[in-house]
């Protein structure tokens, strides 16, 4: 077209100029037509937020609005956001039902961007059409591709909905989260774009000024991710801050490199010889990970993209950990003793490879009011100055955490290998600030609400933040100790950067309220470890001494938390307290204290990990006898005698008491004014001069004994053979029925000990003894079992005791016995149920709702003698059940099987969840095979009969000191109507250990050498809690039957040490219900 009008214009010459004029007007609007029909047309669809409800100058300011002017003159925008619609039909306001539907329909374009989802969380929708808005959202997207067939369509992830929603609580975040999901699994259905609008929001609430609708700033932050999707342009290759020339990249572990770039990129990253290659998602990211390697350097770190190179220079491999927490961590060497600012310096001017990222503050929270500007800055998260990893010198290491450092001295001198320190502490800073937004939406959401109100929160750290933020009129505005803050600005942009662990130093802001620091401190760990998604080593500092009431209780609260938060350590610093300065200035032996854990229980040294940490006390004839772990070569630190013991008897009225060391382990502990003590405790002063060392020198925590939740009584012992008198038994049938407890099979070495060569026998006998009568009258045989056996599985029901599977000298059995006293004749009546399909031993069983479970332990195809055709029994997984009641089945039906490695000899039973029964699966163990060691279980399972589903429980509480725990060998039992009880079993590190490096003398240690499991574990089963009722040494078992008797668990015989048993039979009853 505009080639004929040159034409026609060079034929007939120009007569004059008002022509000329005509002319390129004509050519004006024929170019404006032209480019007019080129431009691509973007339809933004969706609610308020898409409108721009509550934006001043909406036409201009709303997100459509300003991706306009960003995409710029080659696309038009148009804006058809409808305030209140829902994306589900029968919603309230169905946008379907609108005339911007219509219109965005009509106005066909070429991209389509849908946000639609947040009215669907009304109490009038998503509770009753729930079902419908899968269906209902690819009908929409069915209708514009019906209105343009080419057109490109993305779907939203939902804006944030503030916890400052009337209805948050009530429904809001559920409903919310469930739609998320439901539009990912959309987007992947529709063969649709997804656009993530949640997380550039997410952390900045102060835009979200009514909790829903964005300011124009958010609106802002909307348009930029939308414009980034529709164009693929996400400013080129950029790595987060934590990148930089001298970092220390973590050794030994599978190297996660990642960052954004423009979307389609090829992205290459090469180090030391290893090189990898990712494509950039459609959201701008990419992940590279690198084979793991071994600790060296320098190198170069070169990361390439057709948008850019970087190269990263002086790089070493070497160990990473994260140091945070509040002042006491950030206090500076510069601060310290001159005796160890000057060791410190003389030691970094040898420039040992140890590399520090010192992310400080822009401003510290001292008692001044902040400008507008830095206000501002804290709401856009800038509080953390810009900063690089720096190398080890007198001047970096002098304005570096004197504990962090410390710690990364002794690390760097005792494994020889290059140390990276990341140090993020804040002065002042609560444990709440630490935490991410979502964990404590679902977790905490009371501490969330006006948090400068919030009595959750201490007074100190309210009022010094009120005072920073004074000029502010933003009801929103942020501040470094608002809950969730630091998370945001200080862990989050460190995107999940390869780390060995993490040391912590913190709790002076929270000890005010020492319940609500424990569930925060949980959550912070549990957080944290989901960030990067691993069990990263925790090892924390317990508060030090100082003269503030409520520091006792808090010190014992965090050392209590060793028992509950897995793969953790603490040191304790109360030796090195002041009775005035919250701030110590011996800071040295800290950071070494936080070393011994790292290098014990990470990196596996010889070395003691901790002072003696509070295990058990007995009480017997007047006195206290207290038992400590790591209390080797315990002593007095100063020469003197022990100082600041007190008991009380049931009153907790304490008063001063003397205390001597007995033993490696145990102190023993009286006063002549307490003739029954029930209660002991140590240091119990805010600033206390409390004196116990191990041979380590490291300090025993401060602490006070509860009271003991169980109370221990002892039944006659099991009855001997014909052969030998009360040697014991192990791995028995056992149970309670018409008030007669039955022992039946179990099997022992009566010739002589295993350890000398003796010989396994088997039992077959069944006795009974009558716990009806105030005195029992003994054990009586009352029958035999048709074979010798061994373990196998003990069920209680309520018509009787059922007894299945196991194993003796010659076969492994599939039988199934049905075991029923009849008190009037006083006879056992044993009839046989439906086999197992297969045989088993060292299973587990379990009864609920009528009928019978069994899981784990070791099966043959067939029944046949061990050891004569050469096969060995190998591990399964299924899970079988046969129904009793009402009617019996005639055969086993296997069910889903349970995820994760076999388990032989783990723990089953069944109690109440939240979401009806459920069954309980823990502990047991897969053996070795030839490509794989062998695997013991620390986690529980449970299963839900009615969906026939499996989940994960979690990991069982770590023992003291942050090692592992399993059952493995252990009972597990119901406990009223709401939680389970688990004990006894092996020890983790002892038992994997004999399975993987068996040593020719592992049977002859003594028996605390394998350190059978002490512990009486309480699990919640609606609150999924876990509370540790103490340490029993009657609990110290493995293969031990158990029964229930009404209120009444029952311990009977089992391993004292791999094939020494023990006749005991220990009853106890709980006194508490935690």
């Amino acid at each position: 077209m505009v080639k004929r009008l040159w034409t026609a214009w060079s034929i007939h010459p120009i007569r004059n100029d008002k022509q000329m004029k005509n002319i390129l007007l004509c050519l004006f609007i024929v170019f404006s037509a032209t480019i007019q029909a080129q431009k691509i047309k973007v339809a933004c669809v969706g609610n308020s937020v898409t409108y721009g409800h509550g934006i001043e100058n909406r036409e201009k300011n709303s997100y459509p609005a300003q991706l306009q002017r960003m995409l710029g003159n080659e696309y038009e925008v148009a804006n058809f956001g409808k305030s209140g619609a829902t994306l589900l039909r029968k919603g309230h306001r169905p946008y379907n039902e609108q005339e911007e539907c219509k219109a965005a329909l009509d106005f066909a374009a070429d991209r389509v961007v849908i946000h639609l989802g947040l009215n669907d969380t009304d109490p009038r929708d998503w509770p009753n059409y729930r079902d419908d808005f899968t269906k209902d959202y690819l009908t929409l997207i069915d209708a514009f591709r019906q209105a343009n067939p080419k057109c490109e369509i993305w779907i939203c992830r939902l804006t944030p909905i503030s916890h400052r929603h009337t209805r948050f609580k009530s429904g809001t975040r559920d409903w919310y989260w469930q739609i998320q999901q439901n539009i990912e699994d959309i987007a992947v259905l529709a063969h649709t774009g997804l656009i993530d609008l949640y997380t550039e929001l997410y952390d900045r609430p102060d835009l979200l000024p009514d909790a829903l609708h964005p300011t124009a700033e958010g609106a802002g932050i909307i348009a930029r991710t939308v414009y980034r999707a529709l164009t693929g342009n996400y400013g080129g290759l950029q790595m987060p801050v934590i990148y930089s020339d001298n970092m220390v990249l973590q050794r030994e572990k599978p190297l996660r490199i990642a960052g954004t770039a423009n979307a389609g990129e090829k992205v290459t990253v090469s180090i030391a010889g290893q090189k990898g290659e990712a494509i950039t998602a459609s959201d701008g990211k990419w992940s590279v990970i690198l084979p793991p390697m071994k600790a060296g350097g320098p190198y170069t770190l070169s990361i390439s993209a057709e948008s850019g190179k970087l190269d990263y220079t002086n790089i070493l491999i070497g160990e990473v950990w994260l140091c945070s927490g509040q002042s006491n961590m950030a206090f500076q060497v510069s601060s310290a003793v001159d005796s160890q600012r000057k060791a410190f310096l003389e030691f970094a001017a040898r420039k040992p490879q140890i590399r520090l990222f010192d992310m400080k503050p822009r401003w510290l929270t001292n008692a001044v009011e902040w400008d507008i500007s830095t206000l501002d800055s804290l709401n856009r998260l800038q509080y953390y100055r810009d900063t690089e990893w720096k190398e080890c010198n007198e001047e970096t290491t002098n304005r570096f955490s004197a504990v962090a450092f410390a710690f990364g001295q002794m690390l760097s001198d005792s494994l020889q290998v290059p140390v990276g320190l990341i140090l993020n502490a804040i002065g002042g800073s609560p444990a709440e600030a630490w935490i991410d937004r979502k964990t404590l939406e679902f977790e905490f959401p009371d501490i969330l609400y006006d948090w400068k109100q919030n009595n959750f929160i201490q007074d100190w750290a309210r009022e010094r933040a009120a005072l920073n933020i004074r000029k502010s009129t933003n009801k929103q505005q942020r501040h470094p100790y608002e809950p969730c803050y630091l998370y945001e600005s200080g862990i989050q942009p460190l995107e999940k950067f390869p780390i060995r662990g993490i040391i912590w130093y913190q709790g002076e802001s929270n000890a005010h309220n020492m319940e609500a620091h424990e569930k925060l401190f949980h959550l912070l760990t549990k957080n944290w470890r989901e960030n990067w998604a691993e069990e990263l080593p925790f090892y924390y500092v317990q508060l030090s001494s100082i003269d503030r009431p409520s520091w006792p209780w808090f010190r014992d609260s965090q050392r209590r938390m060793l028992q509950s938060i897995p793969n953790s350590g603490m040191a304790v610093s109360s030796d090195h307290g002041d009775s005035l300065d919250v701030h110590p200035r011996h800071k040295r032996e800290i950071g070494e204290r936080l070393a011994h854990w790292a290098l014990n229980k990470t990196y596996g040294h010889e070395i003691l990990p901790s002072g003696p940490l509070y295990r058990s006390v007995i009480f017997k004839d007047s006195t206290a006898y207290v038992t400590f772990d790591y209390g080797k070569g315990m002593h007095s630190s100063d020469g003197d005698k022990l100082r600041t013991f007190e008991i009380a008897e049931h009153d907790g009225l304490f008063v001063p008491a003397e205390a001597q060391i007995i033993d490696g382990k145990t102190v023993k502990v009286w006063s002549g004014q307490i003739r029954n003590p029930k209660f002991v405790r140590y240091g119990w002063q805010p600033f206390t001069r409390a004196n116990l060392v191990n041979e380590a020198g490291l300090p025993a925590s401060t602490f006070r004994s509860e009271a003991a939740p169980v109370s221990w009584f002892r039944l006659p012992d099991l009855p001997g053979t014909e052969k030998s008198p009360s040697l014991g038994v192990s791995a028995p049938f056992t149970g309670v029925s018409g008030g007669q407890l039955f022992v039946a099979g179990g099997c022992n070495f009566p010739g002589k000990p295993a350890a000398e060569g003796g010989t396994k026998e088997y039992y077959c006998n069944i006795y009974a003894l009558d716990i009806t009568a105030r005195s029992h009258a003994g054990w009586k045989r009352i029958g035999k079992l048709p074979i010798p056996l061994a373990y196998g599985a003990s069920v209680t029901t309520p018509e009787g005791l059922v007894w299945i599977g196991g194993n003796n000298n010659k076969e492994v059995s599939r039988q199934v016995f049905f075991v029923n006293w009849d008190g009037e004749k006083q006879q056992l009546h044993i009839t046989k149920l439906p086999p197992l399909p297969m045989p088993l031993d060292n299973l587990s069983a379990t009864y609920a709702d009528g009928c019978l479970y069994v899981a784990g332990g070791k099966g043959k195809p067939q029944t046949v003698p061990i050891g004569k055709d050469g096969s060995q029994t190998a591990p399964t997984n299924p899970l079988f059940s046969l129904q009793l009641t009402p009617s019996l089945q005639k055969e086993w039906v296997r069910l889903p099987d349970f995820p994760g490695p076999a388990r032989v000899q783990p723990v089953l039973t069944a109690q109440q969840s939240e979401d009806g029964i459920r069954l309980y699966l823990a502990g047991g163990f897969q053996p070795a095979s030839a490509h794989q060691e062998a695997i013991v279980c620390t986690d529980m399972l449970s299963y839900h009969p009615k969906t026939k589903q499996w989940r994960n429980e979690g990991f069982l509480p770590s023992l003291a000191g942050g090692s592992h725990r399993t059952v493995t060998g252990g009972c597990a039992i119901a406990s009223g109507d709401s939680s389970i009880l688990l004990v006894g079993g092996v020890n983790y590190d002892r038992f994997r250990d004999a399975l993987n490096h068996p040593e020719p003398d592992y049977l002859l240690h003594p028996a605390d050498w394998y350190k059978f499991n002490t512990s009486l574990l309480q699990y919640n089963t609606f609150t999924k809690h876990w509370t540790h009722l103490g340490n029993y040494e009657e609990l110290a078992r493995a293969g031990a039957g158990i029964a229930n008797n009404a209120n009444t668990v029952i311990i009977i015989g089992g391993e004292l040490k791999p094939g020494i048993r023990t006749p005991e039979v220990n009853a106890f009853k709980l006194t508490c219900h935690p």
